[in-house]
């Protein structure tokens, strides 16, 4: 027979599933939310990267694809031998989630079809992805340092987005001392042991995967953390469309020119890609924004800008609206055609490449393509 504290207890516990329960319910019906994880690991040179091998879902209301990572960490349908083979190129990408092509099929994310349209070219190239989601310029300058030029690249290609600046800030891997760059010796695993322990568990994956609820809480619980990370939680300063946001100071310039720096010692042609921001399905504001206009109007600095807004229009979605708003195939094509009519008209890097053909009619079409 029950004692009165524990029929309580017992009341108070069936209440609360009842609630949650009810929460659950109520969120699907009128707040669906979307699941898009992600499989990171600690990389040996202190930052995070993809876990090698992992394989996991990413699904919406307006898409479904599958994230493939291969023995490297990279996304790509193949492992690389770190010796480059004879007679051909390598192009290395360095991103965050949108070069790594979330919630895209990897036949439609821009690295591939990067790759294509060189390979129609006939430039004999492999499009190395070392792109992580959440990864800013610091993260990627890491990356190229400790991991990416083993690869022997002949062109390396930098993501700038906008929220670029705060995680350089969160990510402390560098600093300014006496105006020059310096590593601070830190390392940057956000809670990855404690994220490996918990992703690791079957409730939890359960959870990540089929509640909505869940993956409501922490996707705000997520937010505020990196938000007070950046140093304004209180702010409307945040990392994903702010009304403000950070302009890439003294730190975010030498990143660049270092990592621009490092590339050209190896080698290779170096390359920052612009991943603009969606205003709505016509309107777009380029992240270069950030960036002082004498760099943003480099030549090896790529804009998409004008492309996307030439293939823009109200039925045509070059960014998905749910989820995480990541590059739709339509997207990734236009950014992808724009990237690759760059690298075969760049001298530097057409010689790098050992292309022999022209820019053919599909290269320059692939900015309208899907």
């Amino acid at each position: 027979m029950l004692t009165p504290t524990r029929r309580q207890w017992m009341m108070g516990l069936g209440l609360t599933a009842y609630a949650i329960l009810f929460a659950e319910v109520f969120v699907r019906a009128f707040a669906p939310q979307s699941f898009v994880p992600r499989d990171i690991a600690a990389a040996p040179w202190g930052v995070r990267m993809n876990r090698p091998g992992a394989v996991y879902e990413q699904r919406t209301p307006e898409m479904k694809s599958t994230i493939e990572i291969n023995a490297n960490g990279l996304r790509a349908d193949r492992d690389f031998a770190v010796g480059k083979p004879p007679g051909v190129r390598r192009v290395a990408v360095f991103g965050d989630s949108y070069l790594l092509g979330y919630e895209a099929s990897y036949a439609d994310i821009a690295t591939t079809r990067i790759e294509r349209a060189l390979r129609q070219a006939k430039c004999p190239v492999e499009v190395l992805n070392f792109s992580v989601s959440g990864f800013g310029t610091a993260e990627m300058l890491k990356t190229l340092e400790k991991n990416g030029l083993r690869y022997a690249p002949d062109v390396v290609l930098f993501e700038w987005h906008h929220t670029d600046p705060d995680d350089t800030l969160r990510a402390n891997l560098y600093a300014l001392k006496d105006g020059d760059l310096v590593d601070t010796g830190q390392s940057y695993l956000p809670a990855m042991g404690a994220r490996r322990a918990v992703e690791d568990n079957f409730l939890f994956r359960f959870l990540a995967g089929h509640s909505h609820l869940f993956t409501i809480v922490r996707e705000r619980a997520s937010r505020f953390v990196r938000r007070a990370m950046a140093g304004h939680v209180f702010s409307r300063k945040t990392t994903g469309g702010a009304a403000e946001e950070r302009a890439a100071g003294p730190l975010d310039l030498a990143i660049l020119a270092r990592a621009e720096a490092a590339a050209h010692r190896a080698g290779a042609a170096f390359f920052v890609v612009d991943v603009p921001s969606a205003q709505s399905r016509t309107r777009f504001r380029s992240s270069f924004r950030l960036l002082p206009p004498d760099l943003a109007a480099r030549p090896n600095y790529i804009s998409p800008l004008a492309a996307f807004e030439a293939a823009a229009g109200p039925d045509e979605k070059l960014y998905w609206e749910k989820g995480h708003r990541h590059l739709t195939p339509r997207g990734n094509a236009v950014l992808a055609g724009v990237v690759a009519e760059r690298l075969l008209s760049d001298p530097q890097s057409y010689d790098s490449l050992a292309c022999e053909g022209a820019p053919s009619l599909p290269i320059l079409a692939s900015r309208g393509g899907r």
